[in-house]
């Protein structure tokens, strides 16, 4: 077998900042902590340092969101640590939540492996549709809405200003927690056309992370929004919490320290860059094979592109035959509440270069050939 593209998504193994930079970053961190007493500081070292990220992001990246708040933000091992934490520390087995009925893979196996009653509202591209929603939050009696309105997963798509405002007052009224999964809002585009922002109110958070491909082996995320306000004890690491939701606070201060060398913002556009010419040069290349009855949405951002086959074909049964040729993706049809579209898939194309994306959509290529061949033949 040929060696294996992988297009399922997941985090890189390179970054604009390198692992053995990243590394060097850590151990650094790891030596000031242990040379410095106990009581040099005001509380631990470790309080200090997951403090001061936390002041870093409140003021910088994040300030839009908490208003410059450190206390409403808890750090995260990545934007699923952050999905984890909320459902271990805010809702029970056994509680609704409400979603789009396309939405994250991730999200959703986190939610039915909490033991949560999972179900979908009806929408579109741009975004939840606000009466079904209403009936939803009546009829069901949710104790949580799930959204990702910045990028979503998998179409990479962004929902106006006066979308979000809508199902946030909905969401408001009906006294339930809205969980807004903005993981991938570093990635649009378009930096201009960002949605315009204001600090969150209570009964609203919002989840994020420092992207794939910024810094090769780090999964820094956050939960963000009052509703976290945070007590002085809080600054320490909770040791009681599950490994995979806290970021280590190790990795918090060499981040931390990193902030002040250097701001996260030029590097964050340039990611955005190559993301958006990696999309472009993947559907260039894609429209060129002429694939008949294939089609994509084109996305705003985001690491990823949604597919859509020829009707009839199975996502689930073409990996098999592309893993065959050395190539995976991920199949659609776990991307939906319910009533899955089974002609679909996901790949992720920021992290191919040109030869990978020739190589991988001549294996998909073919792949497809079989299937649909097969049935031309029959």
């Amino acid at each position: 077998m040929s060696s294996i593209i992988n297009w399922m998504g997941g985090w890189s193994k390179e970054g604009l900042i390198s692992a053995a930079d990243w590394e060097e970053r850590v151990e650094a961190a790891a030596s000031l902590s242990a040379s410095e007493k106990l009581g040099a500081l005001e509380g631990s070292p470790e309080s200090y340092g997951v403090e001061m990220l936390r002041t870093q992001l409140a003021k910088g990246l994040l300030k839009d969101k908490t208003g410059g708040d450190s206390h409403q933000i808890r750090v995260t091992h990545g934007a699923d640590g952050a999905l984890t934490w909320i459902l271990e520390h805010m809702l029970v087995a056994g509680d609704t939540i409400l979603t789009e009925k396309l939405t994250s893979r991730s999200a959703l196996q986190a939610f039915r492996k909490a033991g949560m009653n999972v179900e979908a509202v009806e929408g579109d591209h741009k975004g939840m549709d606000q009466e079904a929603l209403t009936t939803a939050l009546y009829k069901y009696r949710p104790k949580m809405v799930y959204i990702s309105p910045s990028c979503t997963d998998p179409e990479g798509m962004s929902w106006s200003p006066e979308m979000r405002l809508a199902i946030q007052a909905r969401c408001r009224e009906a006294a339930v927690l809205l969980v807004m999964d903005d993981r991938q809002e570093m990635l649009l585009y378009d930096s201009s056309s960002y949605p315009s922002r204001r600090k969150l109110e209570p009964g609203t958070l919002s989840i994020g992370q420092l992207p794939p491909g910024l810094v090769a082996g780090m999964r820094v995320g956050w939960i963000a929004g009052p509703t976290m306000q945070a007590s002085r004890s809080d600054l320490r690491v909770n040791t009681s919490s599950r490994k995979e939701t806290m970021a280590g606070y190790l990795e918090q201060r060499a981040l931390s320290q990193l902030i002040e060398e250097q701001p996260l913002e030029p590097m964050l556009e340039m990611l955005r860059v190559q993301c958006a010419e990696r999309m472009r040069r993947m559907t260039e290349q894609l429209e060129l094979k002429g694939i008949a009855n294939l089609s994509w949405v084109k996305p705003k951002g985001g690491l990823h592109l949604w597919v859509i086959l020829p009707t009839g074909l199975d996502g689930e049964s073409l990996l098999r035959g592309a893993w065959l040729k050395g190539l995976i993706f991920q199949p659609g049809a776990p991307f939906y509440v319910k009533d899955p579209l089974i002609n679909t898939l996901r790949i992720t194309h920021a992290f191919a270069d040109d030869r990978q994306m020739r190589q991988g959509l001549t294996r998909l290529a073919e792949s497809i050939e079989e299937f649909t061949g097969r049935w031309s033949g029959s």
